[in-house]
Order: structure tokens, then sequence, then C-alpha cells
């Protein structure tokens, strides 16, 4: 699935209507007919439900006369509030005068449409005339099952303004209805996920043809709600020849990518995998990452970790092999221990290097030589992470993949940014840093980014804010390695971890709340993949998606 930017969306808009002919209020009414359709099919019956369409004067409030046209025909209890009538054109005006015309008598005499002016204050508009309109439809608002908010859509770019629309905002925050935002919540910036203070929170999305960039940055997970995507018509010709340079990673694509285990495969065939890291006091971290590689599906685990920590990780977790490395008086990796470990990678399928490995001067430069040294794909995480920005050119030049998986912190320090920097700029700065290094980056947050050296990204579905928690970067390096060994293809191993490490948090949230921790994430691993081949009928249909 596609996820566009606003103005990769009008221009699939216009060659939707220039190209392929489909009339641009034909669009109109079939991105009303979806949101119809998710109300009924979450609501159902209609007719005993008080709404509240909150319209726009763009295309955005067309959609919601179009289904507030709709809405009349099953009789519901319906207020409409236009903001405002007197400055509509185009199919926002035609789909406004069907309304009026509506057989059902909808229209202003009855107050059912209440139509609200906007001007500046203080030139051709009395604001206490606003006020006093908009207070006589209060009471509606709070007596409302279901607002649905088509104010303002993906042309939103800055502050909220003009007196009308911010007491309508105003209103709106002070109702306890369930939200529905047609294509994306109002004063959310589409591109950028900043949303203005006025921004309203929906809890159901309803967006058109593809999701919108913004609504997986910044403020946009948590305004965004439940996302559903509806048809409006398009053919998927044209969607096959539109280039965004970003996708989702939903169910349909991570199931694609699932590996496949042959009847005679043994545990060598089913993919080994090194895990180098650990330090006295950060023990759990290693083994967190081997147990992720086994539960992945990975065949055999070999964790090369510090000898004073061995015995620790050895109790820790039976199932995978483990061998002592060299060490200082601390209990952390040193530079020499890497001739060791080049003996055990040899027959290795991936390495992953990094989980608890200490920011020492020993470690860190243990960390340089295996990746100059390592001729395996290898994924790179946590400490060994800051080893990298003085080597960049020598990661370049590995010609096995590398996969870098920073949180906004140490993305920060791979580019030499500051953390509000990265968070202000996620796509670019994945883009950049997966540029500068010749890697597969995984930046990780609450929708975790995979950007390519090519320019393209990826943007992960799942995963839940329980799952801020420590070590689940080292299960998330562990399950990428582990598929890694399985797959032999970096790409697909990475957006399949990803996936994976997600939904298995996902599943344990939906057990355990916030009271998750990193180690339920491993051990819910199978379930993740399990979950993951059953059929998706309760995700999608023909005309209406949930994004997941």
């Amino acid at each position: 699935m596609k996820i566009f930017t606003a103005e990769q969306m009008r221009a699939f808009d216009r060659a939707a209507t220039q190209e392929y002919g489909i009339p641009s209020i034909v669009l109109m009414e079939n991105a009303a007919l979806r949101v119809v359709e998710f109300l009924e099919m979450k609501f159902a019956p209609l007719r005993e439900k008080r709404i509240v369409i909150l319209c726009g004067k763009g295309n955005n409030g067309g959609d919601g006369f179009a289904i507030a046209r709709h809405l009349a025909n099953l009789d519901c209890s319906l207020l409409v509030l236009c903001v405002s009538s007197e400055e509509l054109r185009g199919d926002a005006l035609l789909n406004y005068e069907m309304l009026l015309h509506c057989p059902t008598g909808l229209h202003e005499n009855d107050c059912r449409i209440i139509t609200i002016p906007v001007r500046t204050p203080g030139k051709d508009e009395r604001p206490a005339d606003s006020r006093q309109t908009l207070n006589a439809a209060t009471n509606r608002f709070h007596y409302a099952d279901i607002v649905i908010d088509a104010l303002l859509g993906t042309g939103f770019q800055g502050g909220v303004r003009g007196e009308a629309l911010l007491r309508a905002f105003s209103i709106e925050w002070d109702c306890h209805a369930t939200r529905i935002a047609v294509d994306i919540p109002s004063a959310l910036n589409s591109d950028t996920g900043e949303a203005a203070p006025e921004a309203l929170k929906a809890d159901y999305t309803i967006t058109f043809a593809a999701p919108k960039r913004g609504m997986f940055l910044q403020d946009g997970p948590e305004k965004c709600g439940e996302i559903w995507v509806g048809s409006i018509g398009n053919t998927s010709g044209q969607m096959d020849e539109t280039q965004t340079g970003c996708e989702a990673i939903t169910r349909e694509k991570a199931r694609a990518l699932l590996p496949e285990r042959p009847l005679d495969s043994h545990k060598g065939a089913a993919g080994r995998v090194v895990v180098c890291g650990g330090s006295y006091g950060m023990s759990g971290a290693p083994t967190l990452a081997a147990k992720a590689v086994l539960k992945s599906g990975a065949g055999l685990c070999i964790a090369c970790v510090p000898d004073r920590v061995l015995p620790i990780f050895a109790a820790a977790f039976s199932e995978a092999t483990s061998h002592p490395l060299a060490c200082d008086a601390e209990g952390r990796l040193i530079e020499s221990a890497a001739d060791a470990v080049a003996e055990y990678w040899q027959d290795a399928h991936a390495v992953a290097l990094g989980p608890g490995l200490s920011r020492s001067d020993g470690a860190l430069n243990f960390a340089r030589r295996v990746v100059r040294e390592c001729p395996h794909p290898l994924v790179v995480d946590a400490d060994a992470l800051y080893a990298l920005p003085v080597i960049a050119e020598d990661v370049k030049k590995r010609e096995a993949p590398t996969i870098l998986t920073p949180h906004p912190g140490e993305m920060g320090e791979l580019m030499e940014m500051e953390i509000q920097d990265v968070q202000n700029a996620r796509i670019e700065t994945a883009i950049g840093c997966a540029q500068k290094y010749g890697a597969i980056v995984v930046l990780k947050g609450s929708r975790s980014i995979v950007a390519l050296p090519n320019g393209e990204t990826h943007i992960n579905l799942t995963g839940n804010s329980g799952m801020a928690t420590g070590g689940a970067g080292d299960v998330l390096t562990g399950t990428i390695a582990g598929l890694l060994a399985q797959l032999k293809d970096a790409q697909s191993a990475t957006l399949l971890g990803v996936y994976l490490h997600g939904l298995a948090g996902d599943i344990e949230y939906s057990r355990k709340g916030n009271g998750l921790i990193a180690g339920d994430i491993a051990d819910a691993l199978p379930d993740a993949l399990l979950e993951l081949q059953k059929p998706d009928a309760e995700y999608s249909n023909a005309r209406l998606r949930k994004l997941q």
C-alpha cells in the first residue's frame, strides 16, 4: 500500500479525472459512500444515532455534504454545520446544493443545516454573530452520538484561522461523541504530521485511495486513531503507475515475505546467526537478541559474549550456544576479541552486533573491526552504532548487506543531529542515513521507518506505546537477524522483522498493557508468526480496508 504526500494525492486525483476519465464529482461521491459504509458497519442501526457533521468550504466539506445526503436518506437524526456556504465552489458547492434539495426536507429552514460565514473579524463580520449561531448548536453537539469531521482536508498547512472555525473546533472538543475524521483529522498537516493546537483527535479516520504521510509522523498516529482506507474508484492501473517512494508495511506485504521451510530442513539449513555483544551488567541484551533469533525461526544461534558474562548468559538461555571473548577488568569487550569472533562466524548466515556492548574504547574498536572484516550480512544496533560515524566510508564499502536499527538518539549520533531535528524530519533523516552508510536503516519509533539507500521508504503499521521498555530494541535486532539467516535477503528480512516485532508487541499489549516487557515480545514472536498466517477477511474487503 503506497503512502502519499498532499501534492502526490492532488496529482493522483488530477490524473484520475484527466487521464482516466473519472469525473471529480464521482470521486467525491465514492468517498462519501465509503464513510457511510463504515458507519453502517460499525454503528448500525444508524437511524437510532444522533449525528453531527462539520463541513468546511473545500473538497473535504464537499465530502461531508455528500455524506449528509446519504445519512438523511437513512432517516438519521442529523445536524450539518457548514463553515461556510457562501465561499463554496466546484464539487463542494454541487454537493451542498444537492443536500438542500434532499427529498427528506433537510434544509436551512428547519435548522438542520446551520451556515456560519468565515470572514476576518473586524472587517465585514461581527464575531458575536458566529458565536451566537454556534452556541445555538452546542446542545446538539453535547447529545450527539457521532461527530463527523469534514472541516479541513489534506491541504491544511498552517494555523486555524477565522472566528467561526475556531469556535467550531472548540465546540467539538467539548463533546463526547465518537469522532470520525474524513480523509484526515482537521488541522493535522498531511505531510509532516504536525498538528495545530486546535487539531481534533479522531477515534477513526477514513482516508481515500491511500494513507497520507503525516498520519504516521509526529502527532499523526495519536490524532488519527484507527485508520481505514476506502476505494474511490481509481483503477488499479493508476495506482500501479503512481510512484510515491513510500509504502506501508501491511499485513499482506509481511505475509508474502514469510520464510518457507522444506520438510527435510535441519538446524543448519534453517539459518545460523552469530550475536556479538554484552558487557558486565548488560548480559540481558544479548540474551534477548539470541532468544529473538531462535523465536523468529532460525535454527542456530551462537552468542559471543565477554568471558565474565558467559556464565550469566548460559544460565539465562540454554537454547543458544555461547563462546567467551576477551574483555577488560570491567567485563567489556576489547578490540582483540574480534579475532575469536571471526572463527565463529565462518558458517554463519548473519551476524548481529551491538546489544549490551558498552561504549568503552575497547568495545567500540571491537565493533569497528567486526564491521570492517565481517563478510556476512550484518545487523548493527545499540552501542555498536556509536562506533560507526568515524568509519562511515568503510561501512558504505561493505560488500555484504548492512542493517542499522537506531532509535532517535542513536540516529542523532549517526547523523550528527539533535534528537528533535531527527523527530521533525524522520523520513528525510532515515533516507539520509541510509545513503550516508550505504545501509538499510530502521529508524525506530511509534511508526518505525525503514529506509533504503535508493531513497525508498517503508512505514511499519504494527507496535504500540507499551513497547517503550528496555530491551525491546535488542529483540528487534535478533528478530531481523534470525529472519535474515532464513530469507537470505536483507530488505525482506528487515521489513518482515519490523512488522513481526510490532505484531508480537501488539499481541502482548492486548494481554498485559503497559506491563509488557521485552522478554514478552520475544516470547510472542511465534504467536505473531501464526497470527500473520491467518486469513485477513477481518481487516479488508473490496472497497474499505483497515490499515493493519
